[in-house]
C-alpha cells in the first residue's frame, strides 16, 4: 500500500511540475542596466516608469524577451508581437474637385495636409490647375505607395525614413510578404524623402550600397531590426540588430577588417567586433566559440567563430549588428544574399 502511495505522489509531483513549465515558461532575471546599455536601446526615461519594476539601486526586474523556436516566422514578425489588438483603420483616398482660383497650397491647407503629401499622392501634378480637375486627397499625414518589383518593406521604410514596424502596424500586416501592385499607406514620412521620391517615383532609386556578405548560411531572421513589442513590458524596445537562425554553425566575417574586440560582454555573451573602415563595424554575438583575437586581420568569408547561445538568450542563434560611426543600422540593408 505504501509503495502505491509513493508512486501516486510521484505522479502528482510530476504533473504539477509540468503545469509550472507550461504556464510559466520564462524566468524573471535581474539586469544591471549600467552594464547592459547597447543590446537594447531604451526609448523612454527611467523617471516615467518605463514598465520596469525598481528592485534596488540601478537594477530592474524584467522578463526574458523571446524564445527561439521552430514555430517562429522566418522573415516576419508574428501577429501577436505587433500589438494589433485593435486593427489600424487605414485612411482612404478621397477625391477633391478643383474650384476656380484654387492652388495646390490652398487645397493642402484646406484639407489639413502638407503640400509635399498632396504632391506625393498626385504624382506629376502641375501647379496650373483647372476648374473641375480631380485631385486625390488623404486627410492624414501620409501617402499611398504602390509596391513595385524589387521592393521590400525594409527598402520602403528606408526610403521614406520611417520605422519598418510602423509600416507593418499602419497596414495591418501579419508578416513581411508584399505583392507587386499592392498599395501601402506610409504614415508620417519625412518631407525630405517625399520631395526626392516625388521626383524619382521609386524607392529603388534610394539605395544603400550592399557590400557585406552573410555572416552565416542564410536560414531566415527570427527577430528583425527596429522596435519590437515586448510581451511582458507591454511596450516597444529598440532591437539594435537582427537575430538570425543559426544553431551552432560556422560564423564568417562579412567583410575585410580588423578585430577590435573578441571576448565576453554582458547581454551579448561571447562577441566579435570587427572594424571594416569608413566608420563601419560589425558585431556578432551569443557565440559558442571564437577563432580570432583582438588585433587579427580577417577576410570576407573567413570562418571566425561558431554560433551558440552565450549571454542573455534562451536559444541558439546569431545576433548580428552593422554600425556606422557607432549608430546601429538595419543589417538587412547592407547584406548580400
Amino acid at each position: 500500500m505504501k509503495e502505491i502511495f509513493k508512486i501516486f505522489a510521484i505522479i502528482i509531483a510530476a504533473f504539477i511540475a509540468m503545469l509550472i513549465l507550461v504556464f510559466k515558461p520564462y524566468k524573471s532575471e535581474v539586469v544591471d542596466l549600467k552594464k547592459f546599455t547597447e543590446y537594447y536601446s531604451e526609448t523612454t526615461t527611467v523617471e516615467d516608469g518605463g514598465g520596469f519594476e525598481l528592485v534596488d539601486g540601478n537594477f530592474y526586474t524584467i522578463e526574458k524577451e523571446y524564445k527561439i523556436g521552430e514555430d517562429e516566422s522566418i522573415e516576419g514578425v508574428p501577429l501577436e508581437d505587433l500589438d494589433l489588438k485593435q486593427a489600424y483603420e487605414i485612411p482612404k483616398l478621397e477625391s477633391y474637385v478643383v474650384a476656380s482660383g484654387d492652388t495646390l497650397g490652398g487645397i493642402a491647407d484646406k484639407n489639413g495636409i502638407s503640400l509635399e503629401v498632396l504632391k506625393a499622392n498626385n504624382p506629376g501634378i502641375s501647379n496650373n490647375l483647372k476648374a473641375g480637375q480631380k485631385i486625390k486627397i488623404v486627410k492624414s499625414n501620409g501617402v499611398f505607395y504602390k509596391v513595385r518589383r524589387g521592393d521590400s518593406l525594409f527598402k520602403i521604410a528606408l526610403a521614406y525614413k520611417i520605422d519598418v514596424d510602423d509600416l507593418r502596424k499602419y497596414n495591418n500586416l501579419r508578416n513581411d510578404n508584399i505583392r507587386v501592385g499592392e498599395e501601402l499607406f506610409i504614415y508620417n514620412p519625412s518631407e525630405e524623402s517625399l520631395k526626392r521620391l516625388t521626383r524619382s517615383g521609386s524607392v529603388n532609386r534610394t539605395t544603400v550600397q550592399k557590400n557585406f556578405t552573410m555572416p552565416v548560411k542564410w536560414a531566415g531572421v527570427t527577430s528583425p531590426f527596429g522596435k519590437r513589442f515586448h510581451p511582458v513590458l507591454k511596450r516597444y524596445i529598440q532591437h539594435a540588430g537582427v537575430d538570425m537562425r543559426a544553431r551552432y554553425v560556422p560564423l564568417m566575417a562579412s567583410k575585410d577588417g580588423t578585430v577590435v574586440f573578441a571576448g565576453y560582454m554582458t547581454g551579448y555573451g561571447k562577441i566579435i567586433k570587427i572594424n571594416h573602415g569608413n566608420g563601419f563595424e560589425t558585431r556578432s554575438a551569443h557565440l559558442d566559440k571564437m577563432y580570432v583575437k583582438t588585433g587579427d586581420r580577417v577576410k570576407a568569408g573567413q570562418v571566425i567563430g561558431k554560433t551558440g547561445m552565450s549571454g542573455r538568450v534562451t536559444g541558439p542563434h546569431l545576433h548580428f549588428e552593422i554600425r556606422k560611426n557607432g549608430k546601429a543600422n538595419n543589417p538587412m540593408n547592407y547584406l548580400v544574399r
